[in-house]
């Protein structure tokens, strides 16, 4: 990008969020301390400038609304490229899930990740609790296993949950799915639960194992 489509793009992402005024002044006052031009701003600046961009628009900006702001933000930050559509690289990681110290780091992890996409807090609360149910079913009745947690910026921006463990399986299982199961712990939401939270939902179990493939779209 040219110095002044530059900051043409990131005032068309400050917009979305606040008024015309609102978002000049903010992107002027991240401009000044840097010794930066708003007509020359050059692309290797820019993670620089939407690092400052952060505290330079919570004033303006509803705390609801700034993670999914900034994270529009940091999608300027993708190398230029000549295919237009090119997007943002994004990578899976997995979290071991053996003690239910491993579950909590995994529930965190997917909510920070969720938020740092732009999720709303509902998406992400949804995230992290679909995550910690998966984990206490590995330690319950898997002896653990694995969680990865997978970001997708397009066709969709989507937040990917996969459980893997190696179990005996789940028997019964579209009794279970159906939720007429009834659980011997009495708490939690249960495999139906977490169908139901899913915007897209899919368990493959068999005498060697159980995955569940959980999406949240952002």
């Amino acid at each position: 990008m040219s110095g002044g489509s530059v900051g043409a793009a990131l005032l068309r992402v400050l917009q979305q969020f606040m008024s015309e005024t609102a978002a000049r002044r903010a992107l002027l006052g991240a401009l000044e301390p840097l010794g930066l031009n708003l007509d020359a701003v050059p692309a290797s600046e820019l993670p620089r400038l939407v690092a400052a961009l952060e505290p330079a628009t919570r004033q303006c900006v509803d705390p609801t609304r700034q993670s999914r702001m900034m994270a529009q933000l940091r999608t300027l930050l993708a190398p230029a490229s000549s295919n237009a559509a090119s997007v943002p690289e994004v990578r899976a990681t997995t979290y071991l899930v053996r003690t239910e110290a491993d579950a909590s780091h995994a529930r965190h992890a997917a909510r920070q990740l969720c938020e740092s996409l732009g999720g709303h807090g509902d998406e992400c609360q949804k995230v992290a609790t679909v995550v910690s149910e998966l984990a206490r079913n590995q330690i319950s009745h898997a002896g653990g296993g694995t969680i990865q947690l997978s970001p997708q910026l397009a066709p969709r921006r989507l937040l990917r949950v996969s459980a893997e463990d190696s179990g005996q399986g789940i028997p019964d299982l579209e009794r279970v799915l159906s939720g007429r199961y009834e659980r011997k712990t009495g708490v939690g939401l249960g495999l139906s639960g977490v169908k139901r939270l899913a915007d897209r939902f899919d368990v493959r179990t068999g005498p060697k194992g159980t995955q569940v493939d959980f999406e949240v779209w952002l």
